[in-house]
């Protein structure tokens, strides 16, 4: 008796987006390839995305998996004539707070090049269909009074529905030591209920 082997159906374009985001987490991204990765729609336009203000969420956890620290944030772009400039905030729940400035120029093959007082060198990568890789150290506060060096290989992908998931992996001396979880969502007038991010972190923020 043959047996009847049936074919499941793909999975919707949002749910293989999520279960790639989860496959970047574990892989830890060195091998991925943004050609390989990246769907060709809906289009990430980044200056678009994050003119005017943006919110986000999100979490780092170890390499094994434990959720460390939680943080939320503002995000406000504009232009200082032809540099995309985005100023950001991020809360943590452990009482820190962090602000930079990205001044930011993309070239019309997608090049992304970027600029802060918190990087160590420049941000590089490349923004392709739904996607963006980018590269770089970054000065990150882990306590008041101390700072580390990271490497991160950051990805993120803007999803069929309008949102926006960022997956970044984290490195120190090489080695990766979590991975960096965040959400964010664009604020417009119909949406925007006035809060302070902050209050939104817990009182503890």
């Amino acid at each position: 008796m043959k047996t009847k082997w049936t074919q499941r159906p793909a999975l919707p374009l949002m749910f293989r987006s999520a279960a790639l985001s989860v496959l970047i987490a574990l892989s830890g991204c060195s091998s991925m390839k943004i050609d390989k990765v990246a769907s060709q729609e809906p289009v990430f336009d980044f200056k678009a995305y994050f003119l005017g203000h943006t919110k986000a969420s999100g979490w780092f956890a170890d390499r094994f998996g434990s959720v460390k620290r939680h943080f939320c944030g503002d995000f406000v772009g504009s232009y200082d004539g032809d540099v995309f400039v985005l100023d950001e905030i991020l809360y943590y729940t452990d009482g820190i707070v962090e602000e930079r400035q990205w001044r930011v120029t993309i070239s019309d093959d997608g090049e992304f090049k970027a600029v802060s007082d918190s990087l160590v060198g420049d941000a590089s990568g490349t923004l392709q269909g739904n996607a963006l890789q980018m590269a770089y150290q970054m000065k990150v506060k882990v306590k008041e009074d101390k700072e580390w060096i990271l490497t991160m290989d950051d990805w993120m992908f803007y999803q069929p529905d309008g949102s926006l998931h960022n997956v970044t992996n984290v490195l120190k001396w090489g080695v990766r030591i979590g991975t960096v979880s965040t959400q964010y969502a664009k604020i417009t007038s119909a949406n925007d209920d006035s809060n302070d991010v902050k209050s939104a972190c817990g009182e503890s923020a």
